[in-house]
């Protein structure tokens, strides 16, 4: 850790422990006005905007609440939170260079498919079984832009098991320099929180809940239909429309512009017991 970044830290986790989150936030936006790439003060901006249970809290649970037969992730890279898949789950981790071997890590039969996600889910190895069983939950955790966020939600989309759920991460920017398309900072979430916006004007008929996660939030989709083509019909015309909109509001007002809900597992259990009545009509 530079010093600059180190001193900054400092003087904002002393106006935490006095109380004062908004000198602090004030402090860590000084820092990062100065100098964008500060990965240090990117993550602590991040607890103090969405406090509560983080993002592998909120995965280990929708193991639990789900108890999905196949759960499938992109991008796995060391296996992180691949891990926590449990048996008899059966997991599947897509990533071109994951970090070692996150399998000899997992509880769970796993499989490691070293392919880009478009390249397995344009055709999804036998092995996989993907195509007998679909998923019952799935991970979306590689390329954050918009751009590749779309392509593997409808990807994916087409494997959707019966109330299945897709959680996508990295969906809430904290600054304009983390959240451009292409990566200029090491604490990174990438536009591909547009896709939040996508779903809820051009697909009404899917569940959108975003839980305010830190580090960057995590939205969880349900209601999907593999049959519906929608998305990738007007898929060229969605990048275009999109493509320069900027995170300004996204980062100012999520709760208003996303429609994020909140950071509790009696809303979140709520939100998805309510998910499942309806689209069991």
């Amino acid at each position: 850790m530079q010093a600059y970044e180190a001193q900054m830290l400092e003087r904002g986790q002393r106006l935490i422990a006095a109380g004062d989150s908004r000198g602090a936030e004030a402090v860590f936006l000084e820092a990062l006005g100065h100098e964008p790439n500060l990965p240090h003060i990117h993550l602590a901006l991040a607890n103090l905007r969405l406090p509560g249970p983080d993002y592998p809290f909120w995965l280990a649970w929708l193991h639990d609440q789900l108890n999905p037969k196949l759960y499938l992730e992109i991008g796995v890279e060391a296996g992180d939170s691949l891990v926590l898949a449990q048996p008899p789950t059966r997991a599947i981790g897509i990533d071109p260079a994951p970090a070692g071997d996150p399998r000899a890590r997992c509880p769970a039969p796993t499989q490691i498919f070293p392919l880009t996600s478009a390249a397995f889910l344009a055709n999804p190895p036998p092995e996989s079984g993907l195509r007998e069983t679909g998923f019952d939950l799935a991970f979306i955790d590689g390329d954050h832009s918009f751009g590749a966020v779309l392509a593997d939600f409808i990807a994916l989309e087409r494997f959707a098991a019966p109330g299945a759920v897709i959680g996508l991460h990295d969906m809430l920017p904290l600054t304009p320099a983390a959240a451009a398309p292409q990566q200029k900072t090491a604490f990174y979430t990438g536009d591909g929180w547009k896709i939040i916006l996508c779903l809820r004007v051009l697909r009404p008929d899917l569940r959108v809940y975003t839980i305010p996660t830190a580090p960057t939030g995590l939205t969880l989709v349900t209601g999907l239909n593999p049959q519906s083509t929608l998305l990738a019909e007007r898929q060229v015309d969605i990048l275009a429309a999109y493509r320069m909109l900027p995170p300004d509001r996204a980062i100012d007002d999520p709760r208003g512009y996303l429609g994020v809900g909140v950071n509790d597992p009696a809303a979140v259990a709520a939100w998805l017991a309510a998910a499942r009545q309806e689209g069991n009509r």
